[in-house]
């Protein structure tokens, strides 16, 4: 599917098919990372409760002794088989004095212990503490945290090196097939707004071995692109064919007209009568020759021969031309060229300069005296741009596409010359040239623009 080989990578993270597979994986990481955080919870819990058990159940012990002397003697008997590092055991005489298998001492309540004697291995996991105080001492109990500690490193690796990982990995295979899928949908996009620009050819052009939604929404609109297009050119090739067909006949009935002029005496009603009736006959000739060659460039034949033109002299020229028509109207003509260099595009050079010569037309017949027409020539990168501008009345954004079409005529401007075929025929040809034609505001007035490719010089 070409259109959707050129789509670039922002366009592809905004597609539906993307942020659903962006959407799926993070529901998966957020219960991934749920259900990992719960049955982190719960062996904590568990753990923790142990601890607790276990300090319970050395307090408990302990309370038998009912001398300071006894439990001094218990605690000292315990501390000498209990590891420091594991678990501790102190005591604090009420003389300051303490036994036990650390030193401690109390900070605000809350027990701080260190190795005594200073070779004595502690947990560096930290220790979780029951103080018990009456009248014998001071008894402080610690059992460590280290498998509290364990579980979360091991619960933090598996995050790290299990988790994380299997969700990127998921991530990645998921947009790269919503990738694929987004590729097949920016190609369906692409191939709408080119039909939609007026450009029937296009198509999506699917693998035929796909079967699936997408292929068959592709399927669909080639084939009603295909109609789409067969029915406009029937529709063109029929009134090519009414307009090949009644141009001869019209042509007769203007010279039978003319003939009828000669005959009649000048200055009578029936010769003013036949001179109206062959101005209206020379204008359905010109109809049908207008409509007869917009059939034929839009058929592309006229693309056989296609030359490097230089588009420069042809406005020059056209400049020159229509100069004396343009003031004896009282209009004035601006003219801004490249100074000193051609500009060569690849095109026909009659078409260009009738491209020319229809835009000084229509805006001398649709602008009032002492109106202004500007013809400038500009390069911008690659392209050239021919554009033709007034300070007339313009023409509102929502008729800019209708003055485009074959015989439309604004109702402003039904009381002037024309045939409602210049735009159109200026359309065809741009067309042929695979020129973007524009229309804009000129604040006031219309500005007709056409975008060419430039070529290099070649010989003609």
């Amino acid at each position: 599917m070409a259109e959707g080989k050129g789509a670039r990578p922002l366009e592809l993270l905004k597609s539906t098919p993307v942020r659903q597979a962006v959407g799926v994986v993070s529901l998966m990481a957020v219960i991934s990372v749920t259900t990992t955080a719960i049955a982190f919870l719960r062996v904590r819990d568990g753990l923790e409760e142990t601890i607790q058990t276990s300090l319970d159940q050395s307090a408990a012990s302990f309370s038998t002794a009912r001398t300071a002397a006894e439990l001094r003697d218990q605690v000292s008997a315990e501390a000498r088989v209990a590891d420091a590092e594991q678990r501790i055991i102190v005591l604090l005489s009420a003389d300051g004095r303490s036994v036990g298998n650390a030193g401690a001492r109390l900070d605000a309540g809350m027990p701080v212990i260190f190795a005594q004697p200073e070779d004595e291995q502690l947990s560096e996991h930290g220790y979780e503490f029951r103080v018990i105080a009456d009248d014998r001492g001071t008894l402080i109990l610690g059992e460590t945290r280290e498998s509290v500690n364990e579980v979360s490193r091991v619960f933090i690796a598996q995050a790290a090196f299990s988790l994380v990982p299997t969700l990127l990995l998921s991530l990645a295979a998921a947009l790269v097939i919503a990738a694929r899928s987004a590729r097949r949908v920016v190609g369906i996009e692409g191939t709408l707004e080119r039909l939609t620009a007026g450009d029937l050819k296009a198509r999506v052009a699917e693998d035929p071995a796909r079967t699936d939604d997408l292929a068959r929404i592709a399927g669909g609109l080639d084939r009603m692109a295909a109609a789409q297009e067969a029915s406009v050119a029937a529709l063109k090739q029929v009134s090519a064919d009414i307009a090949h067909d009644l141009k001869t006949p019209v042509q007769r009935i203007a010279v039978l007209m003319a003939e009828l002029r000669n005959q009649t005496g000048e200055g009578s009603p029936e010769a003013a009568l036949a001179e109206r009736a062959l101005a209206e006959a020379d204008r359905a000739v010109a109809v049908f020759q207008s409509l007869l060659q917009i059939a034929q460039i839009e058929g592309g034949g006229p693309r056989g021969r296609f030359r490097p033109v230089d588009l420069s002299a042809v406005v020059a020229t056209f400049a020159d031309i229509y100069g004396p028509a343009v003031e004896d109207s009282g209009h004035s003509l601006a003219v801004d060229l490249p100074s000193g260099r051609p500009v060569h595009v690849r095109g026909d050079k009659d078409l260009l300069g009738q491209v020319v010569a229809n835009l000084i037309e229509n805006a001398l017949r649709h602008t009032p005296n002492g109106s202004t027409i500007r013809l400038t020539l500009r390069q911008e990168g690659t392209s050239v741009v021919l554009s033709v501008a007034d300070n007339g009345p313009g023409i509102p954004e929502a008729e800019r596409a209708l003055v485009l079409r074959r015989l439309y005529r604004r109702e402003t401007s039904r009381t002037t010359e024309g045939n409602g075929l210049g735009l159109a025929l200026v359309a065809a040809i741009a067309d042929l040239h695979e020129a973007r034609l524009q229309l804009s505001d000129n604040a006031p007035g219309l500005v007709v623009s056409l975008a060419f490719s430039t070529v290099a010089a070649l010989p003609v």
